[in-house]
């Protein structure tokens, strides 16, 4: 019998390559179990018990004759160590931490302790290496990540291994979830194993905290206002206020506890059933800098001396735009970035948030637990609009979500080499995206001469979403070998809500109108006739005088209100998969695996779908893309869309240990990337469950104003064989495949419109041959290690394929029969009948991305300091960074549009839009030992005990922009605003000039770096004019410096037996940003004429 045991452990850090921090099977770890003499121990079982973690379970190998064991695939934490042998149970005194070899855990002290801005833990994500923000934002609220040069959709989220990712349209759900309740965050990135998929390009798992038999909690409050805010880059004293600070107030607060569950003479759960509970409150006022181009008094009264320099236009102001002129605040800033015209103030933005959680875990036997938790959130705000609530708070969009989420986990070890896991858990949000005034029609502005004007137009944006998702996980570990296989289902059942502009939209230039009055010009040589083109915006919106007016008008029987067009979107996701780990011999660890997925179609609970379909002379399918084909508009399209079922995706990693500092890496994967159910979902509520007339300015045939909004009855719609598509008069009613009559819905139309203007339907759909996308995954890397100090080097590229992007099969807006070949054309060139514009998801678009990952980071206690650093060089190209653009961008600031031009989407490959060449961030915690100054020693400890400093720095090159022209410059048609200027003179970008905002350095004049090419020779449109040479994203914003400071000190109160009954922290915390420029007031900028 042995009467000593020697354990002799080896971190080995092999891991399933992970090209960013820990991922959630992260390390190896292996050793000899020897008796006191030194012989081997046979067929001994060693147990790792987790502790605080996810599972209960323990996790066991059984040593080999010559003594030897191996775990693999572990995940980083603490563990408590045993070792079985002849029927004797040893027991280390000490606990086991398992490091990880893809970067470093977040654990839960560095969660709560790094400094946080707004204690969103997401925010740590931006440290590891190949991650950076999508600026799209894919018209959520929620904050969305861009890793290894994917979009934003791309990254999964989970709590507690349950999905928590936003159902609709990405990035994570519960983001402010309590830090003090969490345990760690693991993420994974660049080749994962097969058991993580759901389209991810990333995958982020928060553990959160179990209950202990010892009762233990936190309690904290934060405040952060104007008091201790230095002035931000862009507040200067005016006119109105000469507060340069704008008003801000921030509080969090909140608890948690946790402990046994007791309840006295009834139960006791010691050792057993233990709880833990946190609630996390959010109260901001947030005082943002609005700098906005309005008209000038001298504008407003019909003197327009800009249009033509040197001479001045007497335009006569209509009385129906007076309203509008008056309602718009006047200029303060005339030395401001547009001129005269430049109007600065702030706009108070609020946000409350409110969010709750409480875990129980269950032991119910030595070899099996139960986890069960409860989260909500209620986010209300912030207004998502503060450029227009600054000219009127009526013209805001309120966001809120309301997020709730269930989980409930068994987890039981058949054996000491077989485990499974089994999961069923339920995730509802609500992002809602509703506009206040259901009026006041929006006024935009094509060539971005002004601020748009009520800008939502009442639009209303939205989701009920549900998430229903089923798990079962095996384990088994059989000598090298550790393998894993498992099945999920994921059913959502959502409600969408979507209406753009049911107020009406008149757009002011970015096309041609045409005069309806006499204009004179005080030299008389620009004189402008009646039925003359007008030169810009101002002097169409002094007219009264849009180039085009659209809106989204509800079928009789289509729901409105707060639940506009509301469609009941469903689909179902089936995933399968085997992955294994192989340890071949002590060097070498082969990891692969295959995972199998495979989702629905997306359809409708109520048949509220429509698709368009394009058949050639023989009636057989003919593509997209070919402009001699026939169209047909289906209701009910059935099948809407090809089923995909190539969805397999194979995994394959090799880690190679050349000594036990250095470990090589290379892997290779391929991941099936589902459709996004928001973003994607063009089949669901449209034609014919809503209208969307849209009037184009022609010669002759003005564009008619209302300054309120205008809305009429729809008739109702009949398919081909003259019968009703909807024969009840409701949406069930619709036979599968009916043919929808365009000509006499059209004429039907026509027929109701002020002056019978001729309205042609405007249609969106899925082309039937859509797929998933699939994202290829390669890196090649080394790991090596100095002492305490682990330095990893990567290289990671990724190429997305089969992308899903928008297809305009008709041109935009305007377009001239050249261009619109589904639309007919009397021999004016005036549209008679068939198609307006159509905007068709199609899996065309590509993307790829090649990058050098470097990272240097310090776990260990020595020096009491602790450390992380990432650096990242990287290139992103695609040709969308996102399926939609700016709903709702008129003028200023656009992230993206549509191509230039609509039939070759491919010209448009550039940097993302997330492309950010150079990135560092590190992160540091330094215990400061100040009992150790000499002239400190004075003072009593309690004093000069617990101090730590930690910081987070963040330094980035600029982000990538597009400057448009802000005119119809060809017969593609203006209403997608995505044409450009020709580039003339490289400019000289800086942010140090007098102006500060000022980026290209000639103020009004920084348009004559540009030409705009019309009047061209050969040109089309009503200009003559011609596509612009400037490429998509042609210029870099400047560079992004970020450091966050943070002072704590810890300090013990009382006692509870041998240790502290409480720790009161007090926390001061630094933050100091150089803004990025961009991201307020430049990028994707409009020329104008200034």
């Amino acid at each position: 019998m042995l009467r000593r045991l020697r354990l002799i452990g080896l971190i080995a850090l092999t891991s399933f390559p992970s090209v960013t921090i820990a991922s959630s099977s992260c390390g190896s770890w292996s050793g000899i179990v020897s008796s006191g003499d030194g012989a081997p121990a046979d067929g001994a079982i060693v147990e790792l018990q987790p502790i605080s973690m996810q599972t209960l379970v323990p996790i066991s190998s059984t040593t080999s004759a010559d003594g030897k064991f191996q775990f693999l695939n572990l995940a980083a934490g603490e563990y408590e160590l045993s070792v079985i042998l002849i029927n004797r149970t040893y027991r280390s005194q000490s606990h086991i931490n398992i490091g990880n070899g893809a970067g470093e855990h977040l654990s839960s002290g560095a969660v709560s302790s790094l400094p946080l801005n707004s204690r969103d833990f997401s925010k740590l994500l931006l440290l590891a290496a190949g991650t950076m923000t999508d600026t799209n934002g894919a018209a959520n609220f929620t904050q969305q990540f861009a890793v290894n040069g994917q979009r934003g959709t791309a990254t999964v989220f989970a709590l507690d291994s349950a999905d928590t990712t936003d159902p609709e349209m990405g990035g994570a759900t519960f983001s402010n979830f309590n830090v003090d309740a969490i345990q760690e965050v693991q993420s994974n990135s660049g080749v994962m194993p097969a058991d993580v998929g759901h389209g991810g390009a990333s995958y982020t798992n928060v553990v959160s905290k179990s209950g202990t038999d010892q009762i233990h909690g936190s309690m904290f409050e934060f405040l952060r206002n104007a008091a201790f805010d230095a002035r931000n880059y862009f507040d200067h004293p005016s006119a109105i206020s000469h507060r340069r600070i704008p008003p801000f107030v921030r509080n969090e607060f909140g608890f948690t506890n946790g402990g046994p569950v007791v309840v006295p003479g009834i139960y006791n759960g010691r050792g057993r059933t233990h709880y833990f509970g946190e609630y996390q409150g959010f109260r901001q006022v947030l005082g943002t800098t609005q700098v906005l181009p309005v008209p000038t008094l001298a504008e407003r009264q019909g003197i327009d001396t800009t249009t033509y320099p040197g001479d001045t236009l007497m335009v006569p102001v209509s009385t129906a735009i007076q309203s509008v002129l008056d309602h718009y605040p006047l200029p303060n800033a005339p030395s401001g970035p547009y001129g005269p015209r430049t109007y600065e103030a702030f706009s108070k933005v609020s946000t409350t948030t409110d969010q709750f959680s409480i875990r129980v875990d269950h032991k119910t036997s030595d070899k099996s637990s139960l986890l069960t938790r409860f989260s909500l959130n209620h986010v209300t705000g912030p207004v998502t609009n503060p450029d227009q609530t600054v000219i009127d708070p009526s013209f805001g969009i309120q966001f809120f979500d309301h997020q709730r989420d269930a989980t409930v986990r068994y987890s039981r070890a058949f054996s000491p080499y077989t485990s499974s896991d089994t999961a069923l858990s339920y995730i509802r949000s609500t992002p809602f995206f509703p506009a206040i005034n259901h009026r006041q029609p929006a006024l935009g502005f094509g060539d971005g001469l002004f601020q748009g004007y009520n800008a939502p137009g009442g639009s209303i944006f939205g989701s009920y979403s549900n998430l229903y998702q089923l798990r079962e996980d095996w384990t088994t570990i059989h000598g090298p070998h550790t393998s894993k296989w498992g099945a999920e289902i994921r059913v959502n059942r959502d409600s969408t809500i979507f209406g753009i502009s049911p107020n009406g939209a008149y757009s002011f230039g970015g096309g041609t109108a045409y005069s309806q009055v006499l204009i004179p010009s005080a030299s008389g040589t620009h004189n402008i006739k009646v039925g003359d083109p007008l030169p810009d915006s101002l002097v169409g919106l002094l007219t009264a005088t849009p180039y085009s007016y659209n809106a989204t008008v509800p079928a009789g029987f289509t729901p409105t209100g707060a639940k506009f067009d509301e469609a009941g979107v469903r689909r179902e996701a089936y995933d399968f998969y085997f992955e294994d780990s192989w340890k071949t011999n002590p060097h070498l660890t082969v990891n692969y695996g295959l995972r199998y997925e495979v989702n629905s179609r997306i359809h409708e609970a109520t048949k509220r779908t429509s698709s368009p379909r394009f058949l050639n002379a023989d009636g057989s399918f003919a593509d997209y893309r070919d402009h001699h084909a026939q169209q047909l508009f289906l209701v009910d399209p059935q099948p809407p869309y090809n089923q995909d079922w190539s969805g397999l995706g194979p995994r394959l990693a090799i880690d190679y240990t050349i000594s036990s500092d250095t470990v090589l890496h290379a892997g290779g994967a391929i991941t099936t990337l589902l459709p996004n159910l928001w973003q994607d979902n063009f089949l669901t509520a449209g034609t014919p469950f809503t209208f969307a007339p849209n009037f184009a300015a022609q010669p002759n045939v003005p564009v008619p104003f209302s300054n309120v909004a205008v809305s009429f009855a729809l008739p109702p719609p009949y398919a081909t064989n003259g019968q009703l598509v909807f024969p009840d008069g409701t949406s069930t009613s619709v036979r599968p495949n009916t043919i929808l009559d365009v000509d006499r819905w059209t004429s039907d139309i026509t027929a109701l419109t002020p002056g019978n203007q001729v309205q042609l339907p405007s249609v969106s759909g899925i082309d039937r041959n859509f797929s998933n996308g699939y994202l290829g995954t390669f890196t090649a890397g080394i790991d090596r290690e100095f002492r305490d100090v682990k330095l990893s080097a990567v290289y990671v590229g990724t190429v997305g394929m089969h992308l899903p992007r928008v297809y305009a099969p008709n041109g935009y807006v305007g377009a001239e029969p050249e261009f619109a070949p589904f639309t007919r054309f009397d021999s004016s060139g005036h549209p008679v009948g068939g198609y307006s514009t159509e905007s068709l998801i199609t899996s065309g678009s590509h993307s790829s991305y090649h990058a050098l990952q470097t990272s240097l980071a310090k776990n260990s206690p020595r020096a009491g300091l602790g450390f992380q650093a990432s650096y990242t060089y990287s290139k992103s190209l695609d040709d969308t960074s996102a399926v939609l653009g700016g709903l709702l961008g008129t003028a200023g600031v656009v992230l993206q549009t549509q191509p230039q031009n609509p039939w070759d989407p491919g010209a448009e490959k550039a940097p993302s839009t997330f492309d950010v060449t150079h990135v560092f961030s590190a992160s540091v915690i330094q215990l400061l030992y100040l009992d150790r100054m000499h002239f400190l020693r004075a003072l009593p400890k309690v004093t000069t005990l617990g101090w730590q400093f930690l910081n987070i720095t963040t330094l980035t090159s600029g982000s990538p922009f597009t400057i448009f022209s802000g005119i119809q410059q060809t017969g593609v048609g203006g209403g997608g605003g995505t044409d450009r200027p020709d580039l003339l003179i490289q400019p000289h970008l800086s942010t140090s000039r007098r102006v500060r905002e000022d980026y290209f350095g000639q103020g009004t004049s920084n348009a004559s770096f540009f030409l705009v090419p019309i009047n061209v020779p050969g040109g089309s449109g009503p200009k003559h004019g011609r596509f612009g040479t400037l490429g998509r994203n042609s210029f870099r914003g400047p560079a992004f410096h970020d450091f966050d400071v943070a002072l704590i000190k810890d300090t013990p109160v009382g006692h509870r037996g041998n240790a502290e009954l409480a720790i009161i922290e007090f926390r001061a915390e630094l933050v100091f940003p150089k803004t990025d420029l961009l991201n307020s007031h430049e990028r994707g900028s409009r020329l104008s004429r200034g």
